[in-house]
């Protein structure tokens, strides 16, 4: 498969991933294209295959302090080669071309951002023995934040904890100041009851080791929502 490399200006989501910036967002947002440089412009991958993409900053001398973000986009190019058909029987090709994106950010400062838990939901499905866990991030600050959601239960009769669910690699970026999380729910041993729900934002990458923050809820086992899967 064949890549053509390109700059994507893109705006983050509440509920999680990204849209094309408007024009007029465009004109306010702090991209980064124009201050990298990258190498090759297109690259051939078989599968299983690597390729090195080299970036270079150029930061202006005047560059005021925040965070500038653009997404390298690899878009797949059509395969130049030509099916093979005959023209007495009807034929169909299904040729599948998948796109990419990544986020390049600069920071330029020393500023960070916190983060709070306002809100979370938890529902439970007796007969799955599978549950749901959803929270909301609060942002303060103008830089991103990375790291992994992470849901902790504290059985009220015996008194264990345990980790039910979690989600990696959460970002919640410089234009956004609320984030909407659904945790993965795990197959650890989980127990219908009153309990303890313990929420923890867990920095990593240039973040490791640092918590943004912890919150612990008190919940009855009547305000765990009940639900039946199909």
């Amino acid at each position: 498969m064949t890549y053509r490399l390109g700059w994507d200006q893109k705006k983050a989501l509440t509920s999680g991933g990204y849209a094309d910036l408007t024009a007029e967002e465009l004109s306010q947002f702090p991209v980064a294209s124009d201050m990298l440089r990258f190498s090759p412009k297109q690259v051939s991958l078989k599968p299983g295959e690597k390729q090195i993409v080299k970036i270079a900053v150029r930061k202006p001398k005047d560059l005021e302090n925040g965070e500038y973000r653009s997404h390298l986009l690899f878009k797949a190019l059509p395969n130049p080669k030509r099916q093979e058909g005959t023209h007495n029987a009807m034929s169909l090709s299904l040729n599948v071309r998948m796109s990419y994106s990544m986020p390049v950010m600069i920071r330029e400062g020393k500023e960070t951002s916190t983060v709070d838990i306002s809100e979370y939901s938890f529902d439970y499905s007796p007969e799955s023995h599978r549950g749901k866990v959803s929270v909301v991030l609060n942002k303060s600050g103008e830089k991103s934040t990375f790291g992994n959601v992470l849901a902790y239960w504290s059985n009220s009769n015996n008194g264990q904890k345990s980790m039910i669910a979690r989600v990696n690699s959460h970002s919640i970026y410089a234009e956004t100041q609320r984030s909407e999380v659904d945790l993965v729910w795990l197959d650890n041993p989980f127990t219908l009851s009153d309990g303890i729900l313990t929420v923890v934002y867990e920095g990593e990458s240039e973040y490791r080791g640092q918590t943004f923050t912890t919150q612990q809820f008190n919940v009855s086992k009547e305000n765990i929502s009940t639900f039946a899967l199909n």
